[in-house]
């Protein structure tokens, strides 16, 4: 904590921006704010003290908290999509296909661990009225939707292989999502914990969120994937 009793930007925040990207350094501080404190708890000075910056520094990025915050949401899913997306356009078999993107969905979640948990854990709507704010939450649901569709087309895919239950694709990436998106709830990065230890829980988790949606014959062989996968 800082003097003021605010929440300073840790070294693993600190590690996943570029030092000169002056907007990102800001979402991640802010996010980590936001994932302690919630929305109601964190302010433009807080984020601003744990930079060691003025809060005009943040207005200069952000014309309010609001803003900032939609921002997480908007940046923390671009980068599940762009890095899910192409996996899923991939010429791997379905069954791998699907895990792959588990796995990278995983991975995403527990090492950016601050701006995931602010996307996935709501957008707390209650909180936010105006035209703007309405226009911001219309587009970050959308981009939310778009992210659920490349999932529901890759078991749809799987579905019609006989490789995953037969059920509505977009009803399917409930329970999918579920066993993944629980982690930002009770995961926290632990003291001297290695990369290879984080992988070993993003393969575990991909796991038992693909035998949520796979037929019975197929586990073993998403397991077997998520193993070998480098």
């Amino acid at each position: 904590m800082t003097k003021n009793g605010n929440l300073p930007l840790s070294s693993s925040a600190r590690t996943l921006v570029d030092k000169n990207d002056s907007r990102a350094e800001i979402l991640h501080a802010a996010a980590e704010h936001f994932m302690r404190f919630g929305y109601a708890g964190t302010s433009i000075d807080a984020v601003a003290e744990s930079l060691g910056a003025t809060k005009g520094h943040i207005y200069h990025y952000y014309r309010s908290k609001a803003n900032l915050y939609f921002d997480i949401q908007t940046a923390a899913m671009t980068r599940l999509m762009e890095e899910v997306e192409p996996i899923a356009m991939s010429k791997l078999p379905v069954v791998e296909r699907l895990a792959a993107m588990a796995l990278r969905h995983m991975q995403i979640l527990l090492t950016d661990s601050p701006m995931q948990k602010v996307a996935v854990q709501g957008l707390e709507r209650q909180l936010f009225d105006g035209a703007d704010a309405m226009r911001q939450l219309r587009a970050i649901v959308k981009l939310r939707d778009a992210y659920e569709q490349i999932f529901a087309e890759v078991l749809d895919e799987g579905i019609r292989a006989g490789q995953v239950i037969d059920l509505p694709p977009r009803l399917l990436t409930k329970p999918f999502f579920g066993a993944m998106n629980w982690a930002t709830v009770w995961y926290s990065e632990r003291r001297l914990q290695t990369m290879d230890a984080v992988d070993e829980i993003a393969r575990v988790l991909a796991g038992c969120a693909l035998r949520s949606v796979l037929r019975l014959a197929e586990p073993q062989a998403a397991v077997l994937f998520l193993r070998t996968s480098a």
